[in-house]
């Protein structure tokens, strides 16, 4: 039998003395290995960059089979609230698809908002401890997956809660429209039974809603100029309400479709539910965006001539 070899634990500081001069530029040349451990194909696109809105990243990188856009978050001591809060801003503000951090070690506690942003439809969020060795002299470095999307990497099931049930129900139905060119606002939107998608303009969005038994699609008018919007919107209802088969509620400032199929119970709600919110939310667009358009082009929207929405 040949020689054993044995792994002999070191602090990562022995290979990496400074974070920013020698782990950050280390990993940026490295990302593959990472990749290999998040089963993600991962290209560089540059280190210690700025990006509006949300402050500086460690690394910034693209998933290569995507497109989507990557952010890595390096750290070599344990997990702390510094390097978690400048991770919710890049959740919150740096417009990426997949975050990922790196340290040492995380806490349950870290782990455990980790594990919450993951509940959201439009972002992917890693954790990966990050160990070195020597064997026989020679460096040896090794990521551990920690926190993963949809998935813990604990013995422990993670408690599920009303929240958990909509994003789980929300998920498949957010990525359908997505294909389909209808993109969710943000981070923020709406979330719990409620999902907020763009509709070209500020403060006009279209929505999902499971709310009191039934579910809805809808188009929503919010902020200073939602009477004006609303009511030049409400000088084309004959036609949209035609268009739609005459099924649409309008409510102040809300355009409503609705389904009779019960929805009660959050942890158990149909997928012909998820069909219908899917189906009608596109047609819904179909229909209404054009005159929303028409509406949205038109510098004079007072609305004297519109009917008072009902």
């Amino acid at each position: 039998m040949g020689n054993i070899h044995t792994l002999e634990p070191v602090d990562v500081r022995v290979f990496w003395p400074h974070e920013a001069h020698c782990f950050t530029p280390w990993l940026a040349e490295n990302l593959s290995l990472l990749g290999a451990e998040l089963n993600l194909v991962l290209e560089r696109e540059g280190e210690e960059m700025t990006l509006p809105g949300a402050g500086r990243v460690d690394i910034l990188a693209r998933q290569a089979t995507t497109g989507a856009r990557v952010v890595i978050e390096n750290q070599l001591g344990s997990s702390d609230d510094s390097h978690c809060l400048r991770l919710l801003g890049y959740a919150a503000n740096a417009e990426a698809n997949i975050l990922v951090w790196v340290a040492r070690y995380f806490s349950d506690y870290h782990r455990s908002i980790l594990s919450w942003l993951n509940e959201s439809d439009n972002i992917a969020v890693y954790a990966v401890e990050v160990r070195a060795f020597l064997v026989d002299g020679r460096k040896v470095v090794d990521f551990d997956l920690v926190v993963e999307p949809q998935a813990g990497t604990t013995s422990t099931p993670r408690r599920k809660t009303a929240s958990t049930y909509y994003a789980e129900f929300y998920r498949p139905v957010v990525a359908t429209l997505r294909r389909s060119g209808l993109l969710p606002v943000g981070r923020g939107g709406f979330r719990g039974r409620y999902r907020s998608f763009q509709t070209g303009y500020e403060d006009v969005y279209y929505s999902a809603e499971i709310s009191q038994g039934r579910a809805a699609a809808a188009l929503g008018v919010y902020g200073d100029d939602s009477r004006h919007i609303f009511q030049a919107l409400t000088r084309h209802r004959y036609e949209i309400d035609a268009e739609l088969n005459g099924e649409t509620e309008w409510h102040q400032y809300w355009v409503w479709l609705t389904t009779e199929a019960a929805v009660d119970d959050p942890s158990s709600i149909p997928d012909e539910v998820g069909e219908w919110l899917t189906e009608n939310l596109l047609r819904l667009r179909e229909v209404v965006q054009p005159y929303l358009d028409r509406v949205m082009a038109d510098p004079v929207t007072s609305g004297e001539d519109a009917e008072e929405p009902g």
